[in-house]
């Protein structure tokens, strides 16, 4: 059989190719993810913030809840937007400790130097500014390059790479932005960690302990605390005390790589928010490469029907043809996979690279190139072309020798009942999960959509043959009017269902995919900044300048602007409800009812938004009391951003939650459940003909609070816009390049489909054809298949568009950008044109006599 397949594969080297080039791409994509996914898994922060410490104690920044029931029972974790913070009693627990020999309680708290130009100083890559006590310097440790240590209240001392952005040096005077406001201090010295400027994704400033304690509002609190070992204690024996003396739930004991994790908690979440994006990569990419390698496989065991048939017509058994087949396959595989996993890496720099560039990945998300996902990759590799084969083959195969010929010849049957009954599984599936998506609404339902996709592309591939037996005679008819050339491609179309809809669903694969990205994942921003144009109705909306969020002074002079009429903060924070039965972290926002009612139009469909003025009242969005069955009066159970269980009465249901949160609350409500009071954006209203003055004093009003400034309600959709788009920069990445894989996928496809068609058109030249009309039916004969593929694949991007709109809106109407889609289509079809002039120029190159077999 070996032998027999080596034949086949040196008769076949195009279908042989083919199978080689799908089984390289499926590997490369494979191994590109799970190197992505470990190298996520392993990333640690930079310089640890905390690496001079032997264990650091903290409360759990997670919320854990207890699901499941009898031997099912599971506990979850939910990061809080606002962790818990350590008592004085728990802060003297670990300080009693047998072995400590010395406690640091550090509470991180906003604070922003300003530097040349009144331009506001973030921490590197955008990271946090933070603000310590002087004493949290000895974690790193921070050391003195000039100056001394902080002793009166206005004085700091900054980083070195703070203070060469500010051009300051010791004894100059710096402008800090905290959460109580814009203050000078004067800075008394300059420090840095051992063999830098300062910390790798943050910038610190230190100030003496009671103006750390004022700005920090912490009340004797700690958010983590330093556990440096007595004298002759080993610092894994110090842990392990730590860990007996405070073994109880909701304390953390941290050592090792741990440490860096908890002193660098904004880029601890990057890294795993990353590293969850390459998860789904890998399934779609996984679910894309079933049906690539099927498909060219599938289509090279048709294009050798009639010698297989002829195989078994002189005796050979249904398992000898398998073994053939499966033979060639594997071969195929194996030697794909030098090809697939030596661009498997550089594929990996480019994604993550992107990302970074893009600031959707911190720099310490390194590659780890390891054994482990090459093995993986290897593994799913081979087992799919494996069964492809097999599958493949089985048809055939299965046929009676005496009738394999006939069969070859002309098959009774376009497709098995088999793949029928999975395609209409699939079909049936997709179906179900969208009127689900309906049903629990939100972004929820929109994420669910590429579900819908995949299911509806599944029973689209395997209905290929049947799809392609109703549409091509419409579209065939089409091009036969072009000419003589025009009706060959469609007789030709007409007759070889299989071959069109093996190259039609490939096709059909890239249109969707790219449909995709342009429609469903552009459709949430779109729908995000219309509801955000439609819901605000204040004349300037003042938004943070480079900094997290806006100080309470910039409310304050907000109310004093003259020719404002109403002001309205609104600050941003999550809430824990369940959606589909499980917890799940939700946007919240806090707010001042009164004065928010008169700014923002929600489009209110129970309650009052005043309502809210009562402790312990929610608004809810339409999305999640739909989800909920949630109504005015009902109770809504949940936990707060700091964990706080608690259960509110539902007092409004509002419609446009998409840029604003699914959850409002009263700001003075929430205000003990949070730690800073920094607002996300001040809305104001300006009174009757009174707009152009209000605008000229929010742009003097700028000047004076360096972390704000001013925008309209246009630029304020915008920016909303904006933001969504940078939160869905990996998605947007992760799309393109399975696109750019089904794209290779066609190209693939349609080079082997033509190539091994050389003695058809060398008949064809021996009957009077030209070269050139041979070319142009090719060119026909792709284009019908162009056609198929488009048809199909639109239908089901805007099946998926449809969705994402109506779980968002409750309105399953849509609008296509033209300029964009017609921009997809065009690239598919030159891709598939430029695909068959390359086969179509090597098929045609010889004497058309030369292309025959001799007598």
């Amino acid at each position: 059989m070996l032998r027999l397949a080596l034949g086949g594969i040196r008769h076949h080297r195009y279908g042989f190719i083919g199978a080689l080039c799908a089984s390289a791409l499926a590997a490369m994509l494979l191994a590109a993810c799970g190197v992505l996914i470990e190298s996520g898994l392993r990333a640690v922060p930079g310089t640890d913030r905390f690496g001079a410490t032997a264990a650091v104690v903290r409360m759990d920044p997670d919320l854990v809840v207890r699901t499941g029931s009898g031997q099912n029972v599971d506990h979850e974790h939910y990061p809080l937007d606002q962790p818990p913070r350590m008592s004085r009693q728990a802060v003297e627990a670990v300080r009693a400790v047998g072995g400590v020999g010395r406690v640091v309680a550090d509470t991180p708290f906003y604070a922003q130097a300003v530097g040349p130009g009144g331009v506001p100083l973030a921490g590197p890559e955008d990271g946090p500014a933070q603000g310590h006590a002087w004493e949290a310097a000895a974690l790193t440790p921070f050391g003195l390059r000039s100056g001394r240590a902080p002793g009166a209240d206005d004085e700091v001392v900054v980083d070195a790479s703070v203070a060469a952005r500010a051009h300051s040096r010791t004894g100059d005077t710096v402008t800090v932005v905290t959460d109580t406001g814009t203050e000078r201090f004067r800075v008394c010295g300059i420090a840095a960690p051992r063999g830098r400027d300062g910390l790798p994704d943050q910038s610190a400033l230190f100030f003496s302990t009671a103006t750390a304690e004022r700005l920090s509002r912490s009340g004797g609190e700690a958010a983590a605390v330093g556990v440096f070992p007595a004298r002759g204690v080993d610092a894994d024996e110090l842990a392990g005390k730590l860990r007996k003396a405070l073994d109880k739930p909701g304390t953390d004991v941290l050592t090792g790589d741990a440490r860096a994790e908890a002193g660098a908690p904004d880029t601890t979440r990057q890294l795993d928010d990353a590293t969850l994006l390459f998860g789904p990569m890998a399934g779609f990419g996984g679910f894309l490469a079933v049906f690539v390698l099927g498909g060219t496989i599938a289509l090279g065991v048709l294009q050798r029907t009639h010698e297989i048939a002829l195989l078994r017509a002189v005796g050979a058994t249904p398992w000898q043809v398998r073994r053939v087949v499966t033979w060639e396959t594997v071969l195929a595989a194996v030697i794909g996979l030098v090809p697939g996993f030596a661009l498997a890496v550089p594929l990996a720099k480019v994604v993550l690279g992107t990302l970074r560039d893009r600031g959707s990945v911190p720099s310490a998300y390194q590659l780890v190139i390891g054994p482990l996902p090459f093995l993986i990759a290897a593994a799913a590799t081979l087992l799919l072309a494996l069964l492809a084969g097999v599958f493949a083959a089985g048809r055939v195969a299965r046929v009676r020798a005496a009738d394999a010929l006939q069969e070859a010849a002309a098959p009774r049957r376009i497709m098995p009942v088999t793949r029928l009954l999975s395609a209409l599984v699939a079909l049936g599936g997709g179906i179900a999960l969208f009127l689900a998506t309906q049903h629990i609404g939100g972004e929820v339902g929109v994420a669910f959509q590429y579900l819908v996709v995949m299911l509806l592309m599944g029973a689209a591939v395997l209905l290929g043959p049947l799809l392609t037996r109703v549409l091509e005679p419409p579209l065939g008819a089409l091009v036969s009017w072009i000419g003589t050339t025009g009706r060959l491609a469609h007789a030709n179309s007409r007759t070889s269902v299989r071959r069109v809809a093996s190259v039609a669903s490939a096709l059909m694969l890239t249109t969707t995919m790219a449909c995709t990205v342009l429609l469903v994942t552009g459709s949430l921003n779109r729908i995000t900044a219309e509801q955000t144009d439609r819901r605000t109705r204040a004349d300037v909306v003042l938004l943070p300048r480079d900094a997290p969020g806006l100080p309470p002074d910039v409310v304050a002079a907000a109310r004093r602007l003259p020719g404002a009429e109403a002001v309205a903060a609104t600050r941003s924070t999550t809430f824990v409800s369940y959606v589909l039965g499980t917890p799940d972290v939700l946007g919240a926002q806090a707010l001042d009812p009164a004065a928010a009612a008169k700014v923002l139009d929600l489009g209110l469909r129970e309650g009052s938004l005043t309502s809210l003025a009562k402790d312990g009242t929610v608004a809810v969005s339409r999305t999640h009391a739909k989800e909920r069955s949630l109504h005015v009066g009902d109770r809504l159970r949940g936990w707060l951003g700091d964990g706080t269980k608690v259960s509110l009465t539902v007092g409004a249901v509002f419609d446009r939650p998409l840029g604003l949160g699914d959850i409002l609350l009263s700001d003075r409500y929430l205000a003990p459940h949070m730690h800073q009071k920094l607002d996300d954006s001040v809305l104001v209203r300006a009174k009757s003909g009174e707009e152009k003055r209000l605008r000229e004093a929010a742009d003097a009003l700028v000047r004076d609070h360096p972390t704000a400034k001013a925008t309209d309600v246009g630029e304020y959709a915008s920016a909303a816009r904006t933001a969504l788009a940078q939160n869905t920069t990996g998605t947007y990445l992760v799309l393109s390049v399975l696109v750019m894989f089904t794209a290779v996928s066609v190209v693939n496809g349609l080079l082997m489909g033509t190539a091994e068609r050389a003695r058809e058109f060398a008949l064809l030249r021996l009957l009077g054809a030209s070269r050139g009309q041979i070319s142009r039916m090719l060119y026909l004969e792709t284009f019908i298949a162009v056609l198929i593929g488009a048809a199909v694949g639109t239908a089901i991007a805007c099946a998926g568009l449809a969705g994402a709109n109506g779980a968002l809106t409750g309105s399953m109407e849509f609008s296509i950008p033209p300029g964009g889609y017609l921009l997809v289509l065009a690239g598919v079809a030159a891709l598939a044109l430029v695909s068959t002039a390359l086969p179509a120029a090597l098929a045609l190159r010889n004497r058309a006599d030369g292309a025959l077999p001799a007598a």
